[in-house]
């Protein structure tokens, strides 16, 4: 069997977040664009890590997809329990054959952040690899609304029920709509958008195919698109993966009741609801409001070529 073979059995055994399972990195980044690394042992797979290999301007790396907000290792915990001595050697068993991998590619730079489930950085931290905390906003039970309505701040209870007032309805938007007017929310900020329009309807396709997405908009009395999100589920949660006001219609704060809505939608489906983020404080601040629970996650990042080390450290004393 293929690596790729070996990974989609492991899926099927095992918890795989959507944003590493084979469907998601085919669509995102195309079948040629990701492969996976396996580490089996005694007839059992460990671990499997799924991995996008860029190359662009003579720089080959391993790097996050776009949309995707995880990526990376995902550890098979034996049935039996383990103590936490033999848990962390597990772990750090994993880790190091991991590491030998990717030192073994000839890359430029490395560079994954890993769903939260894992934690144990220090072998990479061992190996000189770079360990930056990362923050999302996680609401773990949304089966009773009522609680989960009485965890948000007042501020935002406040706001919501003034973006309620301003949506007319509820419902849903084709996929080039979504992404002219998601182009908007990054040109008010002068900034392109980070996937192109065919990656995007690659993944809106996909999603929908596996039931595992929906594109929810604030729609106003003349169907005018006034803020929107893509959410995205697997087996435990779902994810607000990307969205936001449309700017002419920011100040009627319907983005705040779409959010909302996605909340019940989450528990409309019996599962966790994650923000997905963020480390940027105004969206910091904003997701916290609702009162999910703060999760760490890790992004683990090595350079190996010592020109880019060399034009990094530059760019660093230049911003002193």
């Amino acid at each position: 069997m293929t690596n790729k073979e070996l990974f989609n059995k492991f899926c099927e055994d095992n918890y795989v977040c959507i944003y590493s399972k084979p469907w998601w990195l085919d669509a995102i980044v195309g079948p040629e664009n990701w492969d996976v690394w396996i580490y089996e042992k005694g007839g059992r797979i460990w671990a499997a890590m799924p991995y996008y290999l860029e190359d662009k301007n003579g720089v080959k790396r391993i790097t996050k997809p776009p949309l995707t907000q995880t990526n990376g290792l995902v550890v098979s915990y034996p049935k039996d329990p383990q103590s936490l001595a033999k848990r962390a050697s597990y772990e750090e068993e994993i880790c190091d054959a991991a590491i030998e991998f990717i030192e073994s590619m000839g890359l430029d730079i490395y560079e994954q952040q890993f769903q939260y489930k894992y934690t144990n950085f220090l072998p990479f931290f061992w190996h000189r690899y770079s360990v930056i905390p990362r923050y999302t906003y996680v609401i773990e039970d949304t089966s009773d609304m009522e609680k989960v309505d009485a965890g948000i701040s007042s501020k935002y209870k406040n706001m919501i029920r003034k973006g309620e007032k301003n949506v007319h309805h509820f419902g849903t938007i084709d996929a080039d709509t979504f992404y002219t007017e998601h182009e908007k929310i990054f040109a008010r900020q002068d900034l392109p958008v980070p996937f192109t329009r065919e990656q995007w309807i690659r993944i809106y396709e996909a999603a929908y195919a596996h039931n595992a997405g929906e594109v929810f908009a604030a729609l106003g009395e003349n169907d005018e698109v006034l803020s929107l999100s893509f959410l995205v589920w697997d087996e435990e949660s779902l994810y607000l993966d990307a969205g936001g006001p449309i700017p002419e219609h920011s100040r009627l704060q319907t983005y705040d009741a779409l959010v909302h809505k996605s909340i019940e939608k989450a528990h409309e489906k019996g599962l966790k609801f994650d923000f997905e983020g963020s480390v940027v404080k105004q969206i910091n601040h904003s997701f916290r409001e609702y009162g999910g629970l703060p999760v760490e996650y890790y992004r683990f990042r090595k350079v190996f070529n010592p020109e880019i080390i060399r034009k990094e450290a530059e760019e660093t004393i230049a911003r002193l």
